[in-house]
């Protein structure tokens, strides 16, 4: 059985450090569950968890950066799963039917964001902002939003 940080390496198409000494494993989007269900199968629902998703706006790239936070246990280490999404387009298939902690994480970033977690039945506008800014499209995070 190989380690939990050589599978995040195995699906990183890059690696680097943040601090305080953080690694940040890039990944596509495309393998994020994959990734997931591999860490879940080789070492169990009990060797990690989610303790974050933040969405950030990088309209000069066209750009979306998804990071999810993952502590690893019993070694409490953090490490950084990060993916970039069309910001046109933000589209991630869910992690909610096999990590159900990452339910406030996905549906705040849709809300503030609109990042769309396909497959996540619960996504709906108004869970984080008011129904008069999510009636009129805003995405209050999004760097051109107005808001």
């Amino acid at each position: 059985m190989s380690s939990k940080r050589d599978l995040f390496s195995k699906y990183a198409v890059k690696v680097d450090l943040v601090k305080p000494k953080r690694t940040v494993f890039i990944i596509r989007p495309e393998n994020v569950r994959p990734l997931f269900k591999d860490l879940i199968e080789q070492h169990g629902y009990e060797s990690f968890y989610i303790s974050t998703i933040v969405g950030t706006d990088l309209p000069g790239e066209g750009k979306i950066r998804l990071d999810y936070y993952v502590v690893l246990l019993p070694e409490e280490e953090t490490i950084v799963v990060r993916t970039y999404l069309d910001r046109n387009n933000p589209v991630i298939d869910t992690l909610v039917d096999i990590v159900p902690g990452v339910f406030n994480g996905e549906c705040e970033t849709h809300d503030l964001l609109g990042i769309f977690f396909r497959g996540n039945p619960y996504l709906k506008r108004g869970f984080f902002v008011s129904l008069d800014i999510a009636e009129k499209g805003i995405y209050p995070l999004r760097k051109d939003s107005g808001v």
